[in-house]
């Protein structure tokens, strides 16, 4: 009897892969062949899997949405307000390994997505999923009355995303900066300011 392949775990097992070779030896050691072998594959066996290295860093770009819903999740599954938006806001940022190697990755998706309309259009599905969800925890904390009413929730989100991405750019590039501790005090300034509460 032929051995049945799971093709969905397969392709898992292929992502955790490129995960592992970006944290232990760069993005540049992502090739189709070195992936192979690093998942005891023969040589052009991933093709089965993956037609070509674009496809499988688009996937482990796909899996890091995903992982950090899931971690969000995990944290709060109930996710509300002010709480559940530093809930979010705390999973993208680069502050432990396994969200550094995500914003590695992430990064290199940026460049390819600057001349491929078809990355810039996942990259811009996926911001929109956490805009969306980035403004109803906006919209509760005023309900709830934990900030004052915002003259623009949309303006707000604009000013987190682009703080977001740029803790993920630094916490790759200027890591001894770049400290969880300072992005974390970054992160609690933002939202002090959304309570009114302006420190000295």
């Amino acid at each position: 009897m032929p051995k049945i392949v799971d093709h969905d775990a397969r392709r898992r097992e292929i992502i955790g892969v490129v995960w592992r070779l970006v944290a232990e030896e760069g993005i540049q050691s992502v090739t189709t062949r070195r992936i192979a072998e690093a998942a005891g594959f023969a040589n052009g066996a991933l093709l089965y899997y993956f037609p070509n290295k674009d496809a499988v860093l688009t996937a482990a770009f796909q899996h890091i949405f995903d992982a950090t819903n899931q971690r969000a999740d995990r944290a709060d599954g109930n996710r509300r307000g002010l709480a559940g938006l530093r809930t979010l806001c705390q999973e993208i940022m680069p502050l432990d390994d396994e969200r550094v190697t995500e914003a590695r990755l992430a990064i290199t998706f940026w460049q390819q997505a600057l001349n491929s309309p078809e990355k810039a259009a996942i990259h811009a599905r996926f911001m929109n999923q956490w805009r969306a969800e980035m403004s109803d925890r906006l919209r509760e904390a005023c309900a709830d009355g934990e900030i004052p009413d915002l003259s623009s929730v949309d303006a707000v989100v604009d000013e987190l995303l682009s703080m977001l991405m740029g803790l993920q750019i630094l916490g790759v590039l200027s890591p001894n900066e770049a400290t969880p501790q300072r992005q974390l005090a970054q992160l609690d300034e933002f939202f002090a300011r959304l309570r009114g509460d302006v420190r000295g």
